[in-house]
């Protein structure tokens, strides 16, 4: 998949370990790197939750959502 054009941020995140060991092993289980684990979490949770990103903030066409 080719990465995205646009230019991303950086982000510190701070959890509990048992959290971290839950993310690691449901990226591995993926096969997917940590980072587009946790993009495609938040995601799905969005979708389900209803919450959508408006225009001006999308990506362009040649990004590939989740």
């Amino acid at each position: 998949m080719p990465r995205p054009k646009t230019k991303t941020s950086t982000t510190t995140l701070k959890m509990t370990p048992e959290v971290r060991d839950l993310w690691q092993r449901s990226a591995a289980q993926e096969c997917r790197s940590l980072t587009n684990m946790f993009e495609v979490m938040v995601r799905q949770y969005a979708r389900q939750i209803n919450v959508r990103l408006d225009s001006a903030s999308a990506p362009g066409p040649d990004v590939q959502q989740g």
